[in-house]
Order: C-alpha cells, then sequence, then structure tokens
C-alpha cells in the first residue's frame, strides 16, 4: 500500500511539471535571403523535468510565406537565467492547405536562454540553424514571454 502511494505521488508532482505554460510574441531575422519575421510561440512542460515542447507560428514579411514549428527544448533555469537548447522540425507554406508537396519542411537545431524579470515575464534571446533540403537558414530572433 505505502508503495502505490509513492509511486502515485511521484507521478502527481511529475504532473503538476506538465501545466507549466509559456506563451510569447517573437520577431527577427531570418538569412537566405534576409527576411523580417514575427509571430507567436507557446510552449508547455513535460513530464520529465527540465523538458519542454515549443509551438511556434510566423509570418515571413517579405515573401509572404508561414512557418509552423514543434520542438523540443531542454531547459535548466538558474536564478533569473534560463538557458536553452531546442531541436525541432517544421515547414514553410504559402497557404495552410493539404498540397503538401507546396510545404518546404526544415529540421532545427539552436539555443538561446530567457532572462526573468519576475517568475511570470521573460525576455528570449534565440538563435536557430534551419537545414531545409536545398539551403540552410540561419534565425535570429528576440521576444517577450509570459510564464504561467
Amino acid at each position: 500500500m505505502i508503495k502505490k502511494t509513492m509511486i502515485v505521488t511521484g507521478c502527481f508532482f511529475l504532473a503538476l511539471n506538465a501545466l507549466a505554460l509559456d506563451a510569447g510574441l517573437i520577431a527577427g531575422s531570418i538569412s537566405q535571403p534576409s527576411s523580417f519575421f514575427y509571430g507567436l510561440s507557446a510552449g508547455s512542460g513535460t513530464i520529465v523535468p527540465l523538458l519542454k515542447f515549443e509551438f511556434e507560428g510566423y509570418r515571413i514579411g517579405e515573401s509572404g510565406w508561414n512557418s509552423l514549428s514543434a520542438a523540443v527544448k531542454f531547459r535548466p533555469k538558474f536564478g533569473r537565467f534560463a538557458p536553452y537548447a531546442v531541436l525541432g522540425a517544421g515547414s514553410e507554406f504559402e497557404k495552410l492547405n493539404f498540397r503538401f508537396s507546396e510545404y518546404r519542411f526544415y529540421s532545427m537545431a539552436g539555443g538561446g536562454f530567457h532572462i526573468f524579470f519576475t517568475s511570470m515575464f521573460s525576455l528570449r534571446f534565440d538563435l536557430r540553424f534551419l537545414h531545409f533540403s536545398d539551403i540552410n537558414k540561419t534565425r535570429v530572433s528576440g521576444g517577450i514571454f509570459l510564464h504561467l
């Protein structure tokens, strides 16, 4: 009975971490060709401590293309400073539809850090490398985030 109680209690405390939500506004620059982008980023905790899921959607200003991506983020926190590494995949498209031949898919790796002003608000600085089948791009961005 005590063993079951300990397991249930441990699972409960791990599940509490999954309720950690992040939401933010992001903007920055993408190379090849150089373009300004703006969009939204949202994330949630996982059952595994220090790991988070991240979902982003943004519009690339000059080309009019859009991008959606999903990633896994490893983010420890040291006081007000939280560095992270990110690994994920995404796609660029002109119009959201089910003709996937019109999409340009990519994988990405990168990192950055959050600077927390309070436990709920932070600024994020980010560098990501996007690998398409025909070209590599570099994305530099910043954002303001709300953490719940």
